[in-house]
C-alpha cells in the first residue's frame, strides 16, 4: 500500500489493552496505534481525521501523562449528534485508541472490560469532545480549530473541477497533493497545536 511518507512522520500513540492481554491478542497488552490506521478506518486522510488524531493524542496526554492509557476504560463524549455533520467520522476515530464504542460494543467478559455505552453523542458542554476516565473520574474537554493552518487557494478551484467532472489526471493528482500537504501542516507542526485544539 502506498501512501504519503509524512504519515510515517505523525507521532505514534501506544495504549495498553487489558483486554487484548487476557486474550492473548497482543504481548502484554501493548498496542501502538500509528496514523495510519486511523486513515484506513476512515478510508481517507483529511483535516477531520487528523483533527480526530490530535484531539485523542493530546486528550490521552492530558488524562494519562507519562503513563500509559488504558484502552477501554475512557469514556468519550460530544458534543454534536451522531448524526451532525462530521461528529460520527470523529467519534469512530477516537474510539479506535481509545476503545469508546456505542450501544454496538463489546459487552464485556462476565461484565468486566465493556466497551459498548462509552461512546456518546449529543452531550451538552463547553469543548467539542470530552474524554473520561472510568477508574477515577477526571476528564478533560477539547475543542479542535484547523483555521490555523489554511488550505492552499488552488484546492477550491480543483475541487470544484473534480465535482464538476472536468478535471484532467493531472489536476486530480494536484488536489490530492495540495490536500494532504494541509493534513500534513496539522499533524506535523507541533508548535500549533495548542492553537489548534484547547483543553479545558
Amino acid at each position: 500500500m502506498t501512501y504519503p511518507s509524512f504519515f510515517d512522520e505523525v507521532e505514534p500513540i501506544d495504549t495498553l489493552d487489558p483486554l487484548a492481554d487476557i486474550l492473548g491478542a497482543v504481548e502484554q497488552g501493548r498496542i501502538t496505534y500509528d496514523y495510519i490506521d486511523m486513515v484506513k478506518l476512515a478510508g481517507h486522510s483529511c483535516p477531520t481525521v487528523a483533527g480526530a488524531w490530535l484531539i485523542t493524542k493530546i486528550g490521552l496526554e492530558k488524562l494519562y501523562g507519562d503513563d500509559l492509557p488504558v484502552r477501554g476504560n475512557i469514556k468519550v463524549e460530544l458534543r454534536g449528534a451522531l448524526d451532525e455533520g462530521v461528529e460520527g467520522v470523529i467519534g469512530s476515530c477516537i474510539g479506535l485508541v481509545t476503545g469508546a464504542a456505542n450501544e454496538g460494543g463489546f459487552k464485556g467478559l462476565g461484565g468486566r472490560m465493556a466497551r459498548n455505552n462509552r461512546l456518546l453523542y449529543g452531550v451538552e458542554m463547553e469543548g467539542e469532545v470530552r474524554m473520561t476516565r472510568l477508574d477515577n473520574g477526571t476528564s478533560v474537554e477539547l475543542s479542535y480549530n484547523p483555521s490555523m493552518v489554511p488550505g492552499n487557494p488552488e484546492q477550491q478551484v480543483l475541487m470544484q473541477k473534480i465535482m464538476q467532472g472536468t478535471a484532467t489526471q493531472e489536476e486530480k493528482r494536484r488536489f490530492g497533493e495540495v490536500w494532504q500537504e494541509r493534513v500534513k501542516k496539522i499533524l506535523l507542526s507541533k508548535e500549533l497545536w495548542n492553537e489548534m485544539v484547547i483543553c479545558s
